[in-house]
Parts: C-alpha cells; structure tokens; sequence
C-alpha cells in the first residue's frame, strides 16, 4: 500500500504566516485611511472659517453700500458735512437708544418730518447699528479724501471714504481688516 502525502507550501511559508500579513495589510489601509479623514476634517474647517470671513467682508460691502446710498439721496447733508466723523461720532453711537427725530416709518407709525442734518444723523444711527449686529466688532468711519487718496479736511467738493472694519479669523488666530470706499459728491 502506498500511500500519497501532499506537502502544501504558501509564499509566506505557512497559512498561519499568511493570515498574519493580512491582518498587517488592513491596519496599514486603516492607518492610511484614518490620515486621509483627519486632513479631510482639518479642510472642512478650514472651509468653514474662510466661509465665514467671505461673509463678514460681504457684510461690510452691503454695509457699505447701504451707507453709500443714503448719502446719494441726501446730498444736501453731504455738501454740509453732516455724514463725516467730525459731525458724527460714529463710535459713540448709541444703539439702544433710538435717534429723535425717528426719520422712518415704525411699527404703523409714520416717520417724522426730518431735516437733511437730522437724515444724516438718523442713516448714520441706522448703519452703525447694522454694523453692530452683523458685525460684532466692526466699526465704521466717514472721512474726506483728495482725489489722490490723501486724508484732507472735509469741504464741499472732497470725496468721502467709508471705511468699515471686523476681525477676521485665520489658522494663525484674528487680524483687522477693513474695506473702503470712495464716493464722489455730486455737482
């Protein structure tokens, strides 16, 4: 009787070795994979922050704007210097406290009869309080310009720079920004 003896040989030299370089294998993709998803998690913060910040410096734009065109309807006010810092204070307003005369319609009641100074004093009021609220730590300014870009005492004819500023968060902590426009009075 003869009898047959298969001897099996594996690349690794057994089965048991050969189970072992698979579990080795999985913990190395794990490994790999595990890395991939943190820089994937550290990116989406990233986003996030940079998302934010566009939206502040979009705030500040609106804000801006918003200014701008309130200057634009009151053009008597802006030849009287009645938007600029010297006038304003725009750092001292006051928003818990509502401006007299109230120069817009509330709650059903309709807006009182305002003079062009009064306007300029009620539509700074109404900005800075934005500012306020989508801007916790913004600021904003009026000042005069020459038409170079030179800081000059306000007259008639200079241009106005509104400036509004907050802080910005990056991966090094804050920084102020700000972003400014020039508007040109009308002739």
């Amino acid at each position: 009787m003869h009898t047959h003896m298969t001897h099996t040989t594996t690349v690794f030299g057994s089965r048991t070795a050969m189970r072992g370089a698979t579990l080795l294998e999985v913990m190395i993709a794990l490994m790999i994979f595990s890395i991939g998803m943190l820089g994937l998690a550290a990116l989406q913060v990233t986003g996030l922050r940079e998302s934010g910040n566009a939206e502040r410096r979009t705030q500040a734009t609106l804000l801006a704007n918003d200014l701008i065109e309130r200057m634009r309807s009151n053009p008597a006010a802006i030849i009287a210097g009645n938007y600029d810092d010297a006038t304003i204070n725009y750092g001292s307003i006051d928003c818990a406290t509502l401006p007299s005369p109230y120069c817009e319609d509330q709650n059903g009641t309709a807006a009182a009869s305002c003079t062009s100074a009064q306007m300029a004093t009620f539509d700074a009021y109404t900005v800075k309080c934005q500012t306020n609220i989508r801007l916790p730590t913004g600021t904003l300014a009026v000042g005069c310009t020459d038409i170079t870009g030179t800081t000059t005492a306000c007259a008639a004819g200079t241009y106005r720079q509104i400036t509004i500023g907050w802080v910005n968060v990056n991966d090094y902590g804050t920084s102020n920004k700000t972003i400014s426009f020039t508007v040109r009075p009308q002739k």
